[in-house]
């Protein structure tokens, strides 16, 4: 197994997603998305293929959020999520001026890992909204 901050394709973007049952995106705003991020994070197996990813973007400076932490299917709860934060956590630690936030949205079941990385509620000064366009 092998992480590496890179860049996947759009192709193998798109793969994973579906592997891990999250919604499809097309490969030109895969590409425009993938190619905004501030870092991308890549897991592949002994054969190169793509097991695992995450994207960290915003705007460099006052904000970064952790997106498109998948892993595919055969390899959940092997640990590799936690592995895959520890990278992410340390890179942020390193990269992001003193003062800036990280932020993610989690699903319930991995609250739990998320705050082992120092992540806490927002709530109750602050609670996360959204709007599918």
């Amino acid at each position: 197994m092998n992480i590496h901050f890179e860049r996947p394709s759009p192709k193998e973007y798109i793969e994973l997603r579906q592997a891990a049952g999250h919604d499809s995106k097309d490969e030109a705003r895969a590409e425009r998305a993938l190619g905004r991020s501030i870092a991308s994070l890549t897991v592949r197996d002994d054969g190169s293929k793509l097991i695992g990813m995450a994207r960290v973007i915003g705007d460099g400076a006052y904000y970064f959020q952790i997106v498109d932490l998948t892993v595919a299917p055969e390899y959940r709860d092997t640990g590799l999520e936690r592995k895959m934060m520890a990278e992410l956590a340390d890179y942020l630690t390193g990269s992001a001026p003193k003062g800036s936030e990280a932020i993610l949205m989690a699903d319930v079941p991995s609250i739990e890992m998320y705050k082992t990385y120092g992540f806490e509620f927002t709530y109750p000064n602050s609670i996360s909204l959204r709007k599918m366009l």
